[in-house]
């Protein structure tokens, strides 16, 4: 193996010239029987799938053919299994002859009429358990003395559960001509009792289905018949081979479950074998045939094939060597414009004007380069308006419920005509707004995000009617850093929302909010004392965050205020930006961010940067 690795090495690192010498010499080195060899095998297997894909069409077609066939014979008498006549003649008493004859005459035109349209059926025959029977045919006339119990054939119907073609045998039980019939076994259900203990069989005419067989395939040196796979029976319009049968029987018992076709050989003759299941009947439909055609054929394949090849070889020994130079050059040439584009390096490729194939495929190498290009900045304007637009739009959604909430507010402190506390509110309000639509890119300071801040809590807690014990440790070196709008608020409301409820005490919940100067960025946490998360709401978190705000889960569905704030985050800060949620029932959430001190602008958003990945953008979490 060593050696072929070696071997294997040294070619690949040879140029196109020399591979395409070598290829010669070593075409003009291997016999040329060895390629008329595999040409003639090509060839016969080429023709035995395609002979197998046509016969197994053909299997198919007579397979349905059938199967409508019988499926047409049984809804013919779909009105008599439902009549209510016929199935109060299921539960009469053998002993109640009167009343078996009453019912008969009520249900015997059904019988009478369906026949009408099948003169193939010689006649149907009712059995059940208790042991009655009935018989009707146009045709035929029902020896009175016949035992069906005493007959194996018609003995086996008693145990049917599923509709079954019996192999085709004599009407023994009738007087005077003894046709060959397929009995089409049909178990009848007693829709009182939801019991099968009778059964009704079509007495279909042997000729009948024997005649669909035969057709014009068989011109083509091939049979059609149908196989009884349990007591390996087999049915044609003509005799076939036992030897034949006796291989195929045991060779198909070989053959994984709905292989559809197989190959065996029979006295010295190989043969090809297509099958189809006749659907709900235990019954094969198989097509053989002998090869000896498709073998004479690739026979005649080879002695071409070999002329063919020998004549191949010779033209391109002469043709290719003073050709190869011509066509290589500028190939090369291609090869190395195309290592260069690999590597994110636009060179077009100069060479002179030339109109074959060649000129052509470095030109249009060419034109690419340049579409390249310019496809690359239409897709980066693209996500970058694309980006612009959904920051705003999540921007736009945050928290609508709070103004309405507000509004309620100082209509109630309104109704108590405290002046001062609704001329705070509405100062607080309308500070709040000036910040939010402030045309600034959705970019903002520190300072000015925690005066938004004071200002949201307190409105929360005018709404509450007591202030919640909240700490700010904010680093003067981080007041005029700038950072994404609405950055910390959500999760402060968050933390009030969920963590807190008006019957906690002071030393139930606290509030701290941490914003300090970190190596190339900004520290942000926010940690509450208050309720926590439960473990599931804070795995579908950390999800949102693995996936870095893409998700389909329907909880953020109906949660889309941390949903939008987090979305934003990622949007705006992407892969340099850090943030991690710990929550635990009882004992409060702790978020922490880190975000860039010098944050990019909404026109320097980038969809992707190479150098950073999922690895880096996770790291806290």
């Amino acid at each position: 193996m060593s050696i072929f690795r070696s071997v294997k090495r040294m070619v690949n690192q040879l140029s196109i010239k020399y591979k395409l010498f070598m290829i010669l010499l070593l075409i003009s080195i291997i016999p040329l029987s060895l390629v008329s060899y595999s040409s003639e095998s090509f060839m016969f297997r080429s023709s035995t799938e395609y002979a197998a894909s046509v016969s197994s069409q053909y299997t198919r077609f007579v397979s349905r053919e059938i199967a409508s066939y019988l499926e047409s014979l049984n809804q013919s008498f779909d009105n008599l299994f439902s009549n209510s006549d016929f199935q109060r003649f299921l539960d009469t008493p053998v002993s109640d002859l009167t009343g078996q004859t009453n019912d008969i005459i009520k249900f015997r035109p059904i019988i009478k009429n369906a026949l009408q349209f099948h003169p193939d059926v010689l006649g149907v025959l009712y059995l059940d358990k208790p042991g009655k029977v009935y018989f009707y045919s146009n045709q035929k006339t029902l020896d009175a003395s016949f035992s069906f119990k005493a007959d194996s054939l018609y003995n086996s119907v008693f145990d049917t559960t599923e509709p079954e073609l019996l192999p085709p045998h004599p009407m023994n039980y009738v007087l005077y001509s003894k046709d060959r019939v397929f009995s089409y076994v049909w178990p009848i259900v007693n829709l009182n009792t939801g019991k099968t203990e009778s059964w009704f069989i079509f007495e279909i005419n042997a000729d009948k289905l024997t005649g669909m067989l035969s057709g014009n395939r068989q011109e083509a040196g091939g049979q059609l018949l149908l196989y009884h796979a349990p007591s390996g029976t087999s049915v044609d319009s003509a005799e076939a081979d036992p030897d034949v049968m006796q291989v195929f029987r045991t060779k198909l018992a070989e053959m994984p479950e709905n292989s559809g076709h197989f190959l065996f050989t029979a006295d010295g003759a190989e043969y090809q074998a297509s099958y189809a299941d006749l659907p709900g009947t235990g019954w094969k439909l198989v097509w053989t045939a002998p090869l000896s055609g498709i073998e004479k054929g690739a026979q005649q394949a080879f002695l071409l094939t070999l002329l063919i090849a020998a004549v191949s070889l010779i033209i391109a020994i002469i043709v290719a060597f003073p050709a190869m130079n011509s066509v290589l050059r500028p190939l090369y040439r291609l090869k190395q414009g195309m290592q260069s584009l690999g590597r994110g390096v636009y060179v077009p490729i100069a060479m002179t004007n030339r109109q074959d194939e060649i000129g052509y495929l470095v030109q249009s190498y060419n034109q690419t380069l340049s579409k390249l290009q310019k496809m690359e900045r239409e897709v980066y304007q693209a996500k970058l308006r694309e980006k612009e637009r959904e920051v705003l739009q999540l921007q736009a959604q945050i928290n609508p419920h709070f103004l309405f909430n507000t509004l309620e507010t100082i209509e109630s402190y309104a109704l108590r005509n405290n002046g001062d506390a609704v001329g705070d509110m509405v100062q607080s309000v309308s500070r709040m707004m000036r910040y939010t639509v402030s045309n600034n890119s959705g970019w903002a300071t520190v300072k000015e995000e925690m005066d938004y801040i004071r200002n949201f809590m307190k409105i929360h807690d005018y709404r509450h009617g007591r202030e919640v014990r909240t700490s700010f440790e904010i680093d003067p070196a981080a007041l005029d850093v700038r950072i994404m709008k609405l950055t910390i608020q959500p999760y402060i409301e968050n933390a009030f929302k969920y963590g807190w409820s008006p019957n906690m005490s002071a030393d139930e919940f606290s509030l701290r909010v941490v914003v300090k100067a970190a190596a190339g960025g900004l520290l942000i946490i926010v940690h509450d004392t208050g309720a926590g998360m439960p473990a599931d709401v804070l795995h579908k978190f950390r999800q949102l965050i693995a996936a870095s705000g893409e998700t389909e889960d329907p909880y953020f569905r109906r949660h889309t205020g941390i949903y939008n704030a987090y979305r934003r985050f990622v949007l705006m800060y992407g892969d340099d930006a850090l943030f991690r949620i710990d929550s635990a029932p009882g004992q409060g959430t702790r978020i922490e961010m880190f975000v860039p001190s010098q944050a990019p602008g909404a026109a320097d958003i980038r969809p992707e940067q190479p150098g950073y990945g999922p690895e880096r953008r996770n790291r806290l979490q």
